[in-house]
């Protein structure tokens, strides 16, 4: 006999459970072990003939040869079936959702998978074997899996869940019934104890996280006790709740999450309860509620996770200004530390607050000597610093506002936005430099980098703290060391002297030092030729949108928020006792992971709109894809025509450095898909051919570097190619725009004409001279000559240019003017006839020794009479 069954108390997901598991075992009959929750006894007293269950009374054990458990893998929640665990001949299949535990049933076969719902589980089989399912049946299979998410909206929920739930509402499940069971109205009982819940519920906030208690006592047990407390967590919005409800010598014990940092299940296992996650119960018989209720908060200050508060995420110290601050001096403040909102006191209280967006909008109709005062926001709503990030984002939903001042005892400690709420409630804490976050990067350093630079790095390090400073590797060094990519371009940050850092680490290392005091930076270079880059750490801030920044000093953490993007912001620490520990405030490794170009700071393309360029170029290169905030950014700075502020210097070095990339063609495809290109230039496009063009230039280049250890101008080739369908007039404005060379804007002005000029000679079939060959692209640049190739693809002429390249151009004719003046000729513009002619019969090759060169001299141009 094959029997199926779940826990006691079963609820509607381990209803639904026994109904699809026999879908899937038609043998087995269902036998449910004991009490049920009461709204699925009122389902069952309605539907009842859809369960076609058997009375456990009825169930002879000696017979039962196979047990398929769904919704538990506990034997202490199996009633008589208990009985049947580790019996001899009889085989266990285990159906359940819930995480592993150390008193979990081993089972013979069956799926165990953290979901939402059992019946998520059960639900897939059936759909894959394609075992057909009447409507009634996906209702029960809907309502299981409703109930165990709260309507696919607990955290818990998985991809599963809603596919499960799509197909079940696909073969006709009735949401209107799911309802009337999930939502349906208490009891008079259920009214009462939802009201004793209202009146007892006590708030504590532990470790970070608001947690709910209600104790209290009944003199009868009330059916159905998860109603009323759901009823509760739906209307104060809860987030963690335990109940200890006393009924003559039990005490009923329930706890409900919907943050994964609190697993109630864990929690109460200390009770001797279980459940999963988020959904959990313990019956305790006898037992004191004061002692309960002692011994529970024990457990949760030493079982929740800490959770990120809003002190760990504010903005702080807060720049602030006075009533009688101008429009002008406000908007100096905000630009000099790139925030968005300033706060403004009077006599050490707050009196408002006033934004960047409104300031602007006032200076456009004042004067910017007007003061502050008659134009605040006087509503400032306010939270501690010890709150969570999502009662934080709870609060500015309620006051609709996108900004919080954060208050200790009446004193402003700091400022909190929309955006810092966001980055931190994806996991992008702002403090992760510290503790528990931090992962040792030693064995990486020692795997992927030379013995001596590992070296040099631990002496600069033990440099850093002999002289009080602490020592740091910033930048691309650290992101590509993650990525596994050779990277040696080291850059040191000091928290201290930067510049007596590389005074004292070039003299113990016997290296050069050139500083740059204006900046705080220096260069130095080792014995060895080895180079390193130090900076002092330092803040910077923008007088003006799209100028360069002014800086000063400033912590490791200040520094690093500057940076352009957070892949770009880790450091690793180099000091002794710390040494290799990766250090990343802002979530730089996840982006790695997750392959995202993530910006900083919202108004990061308004304060540096060459930052655009650059967030392209590292999407590309590394195969990564713009964070969808990012994207939307970049979009609303060319909207605003952020990059119209920019120096043309600026633009120009940013479009180099693209078109000097290994494979720039996939950078400008997609420059020109968010339509940066056509901010540059409204003519500049990149069509099919172009993009064609472009990629068979990585081949002719590579060929180059390959015949010729010589540098190549890259991008001036590649930038001929995207001017090429522009007029000579649009050329000559594009390169007086972006402020390019004369000779830079000479190439690109008349490199087409010339390039056209090789390919009309060169191009047509047949035989030509070498001489002919090479007297025609003598006069032009290497550059000109690839360009040529590109512009037309054409196998043949990329032959004779090569072969130019390669070969005739490095033809000499042995003979010069002394030897001619020995052969009996006087020195005259004759010479460079004479020398001419040779020439082109060496690189003809009817002469290839000197003596044949003195030969063809005397066979051709015989001795004049004065001679």
């Amino acid at each position: 006999m094959q029997i199926i069954t779940t826990h006691t108390g079963t609820d509607f997901d381990g209803l639904a459970a026994t109904v699809a598991a026999r879908k899937l075992y038609p043998e087995a009959k269902i036998c449910l072990p004991g009490s049920v929750a009461k709204e699925v006894s009122q389902f069952i007293c309605l539907y009842g003939k859809m369960l076609q269950n058997i009375p456990v009374e009825k169930v002879n054990l000696d017979t039962v040869d196979r047990l398929i458990l769904v919704d538990t893998r506990w034997a202490n929640r199996l009633g008589i079936f208990r009985q049947l665990i580790g019996k001899r001949g009889v085989e266990i299949y285990l159906y359940d959702h819930h995480p592993p535990h150390p008193q979990d049933i081993e089972g013979d076969g069956g799926v165990c998978k953290e979901v939402g719902a059992t019946t998520s589980i059960l639900v897939h089989i059936i759909k894959k074997q394609g075992i057909s399912i009447a409507r009634a049946e996906a209702t029960l299979f809907a309502l299981g899996i409703y109930e165990d998410t709260g309507s696919l909206s607990f955290t818990s929920t998985t991809p599963l869940d809603l596919e499960a739930a799509g197909f079940l509402l696909s073969q006709g499940a009735n949401l209107e019934l799911i309802s009337s069971f999930l939502n349906g109205p208490l009891t008079e009982k259920q009214n009462l104890l939802f009201n004793d819940f209202l009146e007892k519920a006590k708030m504590r906030l532990i470790n970070g996280v608001e947690v709910v208690v209600i104790v209290t006592e009944i003199d009868e047990f009330v059916g159905g006790l998860s109603l009323p407390l759901h009823k509760l967590i739906d209307l104060r919005n809860l987030e963690v709740v335990f109940t200890l409800i006393k009924s003559k010598d039990r005490t009923y014990f329930i706890g409900r999450s919907r943050t994964p940092s609190v697993n109630v299940s864990e929690i109460l296992s200390t009770f001797g309860g279980g459940g999963h996650n988020f959904a959990a119960s313990a019956l305790i018989k006898e037992g004191n509620l004061k002692e309960l209720e002692h011994k529970l908060y024990q457990v949760l200050e030493e079982k929740i996770e800490p959770r990120v508060t809003v002190g760990e995420v504010m903005i702080t110290p807060v720049r602030i200004a006075s009533p009688g601050t101008s429009f002008k001096e406000a908007k100096k403040i905000l630009n000099e530390h790139g925030v968005e909102d300033l706060p403004v006191m009077d006599d050490g209280k707050v009196v408002g607050i006033i934004s960047r967006e409104k300031i602007d909008h006032l200076m456009a109709h004042n004067s910017e000597k007007t003061p502050l005062k008659s134009y605040l926001s006087p509503k400032v709503p306010a939270v501690s610093p010890y709150v969570s990030i999502k009662k934080a984002q709870q609060v500015m939903m309620e006051e609709e506002t996108r900004r919080l001042l954060v208050m200790e005892e009446e004193k402003l400690v700091g400022i909190i936005t929309g955006s810092d709420l966001l980055e931190a409630l994806h996991g992008r804490k702002k403090n992760l430099g510290e503790g528990k976050n931090q992962e040792n990067l030693i064995k990486l350093l020692e795997a992927r980098i030379p013995k001596r630079v590992h070296r040099i790095l631990q002496q600069a390090g033990r440099i850093a703290i002999e002289l009080g400073y602490r020592a740091f590797i910033v930048g691309g060094f650290v992101r590509d060391l993650l990525l596994g990519i050779e990277n040696l371009d080291v850059d040191l940050v000091i928290e201290g002297d930067g510049i007596k850092f590389a005074g004292q680490f070039a003299k113990e290392l016997e290296g050069r030092v050139k500083k740059y005091a204006e900046f705080g930076t220096a260069a130095v270079t080792l014995p060895d030729g080895f180079k390193l880059d130090v900076a002092t750490a330092r803040k910077e801030f923008y007088p003006q949108p799209a100028a360069l920044p002014e800086v000063e000093p400033a912590s490791l953490q200040e520094d690093l928020s500057r940076r352009d993007f957070t892949v770009n912001t880790m450091a690793i620490d180099l000091n002794p006792d710390s040494f290799g520990n990766l250090i990343d405030f802002f979530g730089g490794q996840l982006d790695l992971e997750q392959r995202k170009v993530r910006v900083l700071r919202e108004d990061s393309f308004i304060q540096d709109p060459t930052r655009v360029f650059r967030a392209v170029r590292f999407e590309q290169r590394y195969g990564f894809s713009l964070e969808e905030r990012t994207a939307r950014l970049i979009e609303e700075a060319l909207r605003s025509k952020a990059l119209s502020r920019l120096s043309g210097e600026r633009i120009r070095e940013e479009l180099i450095q693209i078109l000097e990339e290994d494979k720039p063609g996939k950078v400008i495809h997609r420059m020109q898909e968010l339509g940066v290109l056509e901010a540059v230039h409204p003519k500049l496009q990149l069509t099919v051919e172009k993009e064609r063009k472009l990629d068979y230039l990585v081949d002719i280049f590579a060929r180059f570097q390959v015949l010729f250890p010589r540098e190549v101008k890259r991008w001036l080739i590649r930038l001929l190619l995207l001017l090429d369908d522009m007029s000579e007039a649009e050329v000559e404005e594009f390169c007086q725009r972006y402020r390019f060379s004369r000779e830079e804007r000479d190439s690109l002005i008349r490199g087409r004409l010339e390039a056209e000029k090789i390919v009309r000679k060169l191009g047509p079939p047949g035989s030509l001279a070498p001489s002919f060959i090479y007297h025609l692209l003598e006069p032009f640049s290497q550059e000109i000559l690839l360009f040529a190739i590109a512009k037309t693809g054409e196998k043949m002429l990329e032959r004779r240019i090569f072969h130019y390249l390669a070969k005739l151009k490095q033809v000499k004719v042995e003979i010069d003017g002394n030897d001619l003046k020995r052969l009996g000729y006087l020195p005259s513009p004759r010479f460079s006839q004479i020398l001419q002619e040779l020439k082109k019969a060496r690189l003809d090759e009817r002469i290839k020794t000197k003596e044949e060169e003195i030969k063809y001299v005397r066979d051709n141009f015989p001795l004049k009479e004065k001679e």
